[in-house]
């Protein structure tokens, strides 16, 4: 194993033997770095690390547990040496799968909300419908890229945390982030139109994160958005700031009262992907339809994201510009 002072590059098997033989506070000082920074090398590179309670499990568990290197993504990069920087700014750790059925416990566990979503969830069950619209508008914005209504709350943030669950599942392994600053990712203007209609005040939602949430499929970048339609609805005014969906009869209601055009909130999803990069437009979408639970449709949209991957690749070619 290369010492600090070395300048020659470390490769992933390197790493990973040395992120399975010694805890992170050792392995890192041993290349010069914190085992913070030493957690973002491994995750850039896609080298899994032991989860909480491996060191305190006897030799011969611990080697049970260790799993074998995976192969990297086309687009990562196969080792590491100083002055390199790392692109992914979440630590992914190794969690050992479960042999045999799962305990209550394991069970509760899968049904918590993933790491990326849970900050969202916080904020957005503190926040208000933002002036003139029924979108959420959270007072942080380093959250996770969505946008819904105070009733189709639950419902969003159930289904952004089972993508990325199923994302990053260990068949498929395709890391979700907040983009870092340093990237330089731009997030694409978001159509909530049920029909994709460009149409009507308040279409995109006002508010939106400070960065894009992306997804890395391939090695390759894919922006992700997770918006509650909206359908453009004549709403009739009824007093003290309500509105109502109108029944075309101006005598059904106490004057003063007018009737507007307002987008309603649907209660059904759309995810948007998108490309990050500002030179390169490229987009596909997935609707909820009435009756049928979004999460049904996981493995179609992780198939077309793959899809989509090798698209945005070409099209990032054509362009002369690399996903990394």
């Amino acid at each position: 194993m290369a010492s600090h002072g070395d300048d020659k590059e470390i490769s992933r098997a390197e790493l990973h033997e040395l992120a399975w033989s010694v805890p992170g506070t050792e392995a890192g000082p041993r290349i010069g770095v914190t085992d913070v920074y030493f957690g973002r090398i491994c995750h850039a590179l896609e080298i899994p690390r032991p989860g909480r309670g491996y060191w305190a499990k006897n030799e011969a568990e611990r080697a049970r547990l260790k799993p074998a290197l995976p192969p990297a993504s086309p687009g990562v990069k196969s080792g590491w040496k100083k002055g390199n920087s790392t692109e992914h700014a979440y630590v992914t750790r190794f969690k050992p799968q479960p042999h045999g059925p799962p305990t209550l416990a394991e069970f509760e566990d899968s049904r918590r909300l993933h790491e990326l979503v849970k900050p969202a969830a916080k904020a957005l069950r503190r926040a208000e419908p933002g002036f003139d619209e029924d979108y959420l508008r959270p007072k942080k914005r380093g959250l996770a890229d969505m946008a819904c209504s105070k009733d189709g709350l639950e419902k969003c943030l159930r289904f952004t945390s089972d993508l990325y669950k199923r994302l990053e599942s260990p068949e498929n392994g395709h890391r979700v982030a907040i983009a870092p600053a340093i990237r330089g990712f731009v997030r694409a203007k978001i159509n909530a139109a049920e029909d994709g209609a460009a149409r009507g005040k308040g279409v995109s939602p006002s508010w939106s994160p400070r960065r894009p949430t992306f997804v890395s499929v391939l090695g390759v970048p894919i922006g992700l958005a997770v918006v509650e339609t909206v359908r453009l609805t004549q709403m009739r005014y009824v007093g003290g700031g309500r509105y109502v969906i109108d029944s075309g009869r101006a005598e059904d209601y106490v004057r003063p009262t007018w009737v507007v055009p307002r987008n309603v909130p649907t209660g059904l999803l759309k995810l948007v992907a998108y490309s990050p990069f500002h030179e390169v437009p490229w987009q596909r979408q997935w609707m909820e339809t009435p009756g049928k639970l979004f999460s049904l449709q996981l493995d179609e949209i992780v198939i077309g994201l793959v899809a989509g991957a090798h698209e945005l690749f070409l099209e990032l070619e054509k362009a002369g510009m690399s996903p990394g």
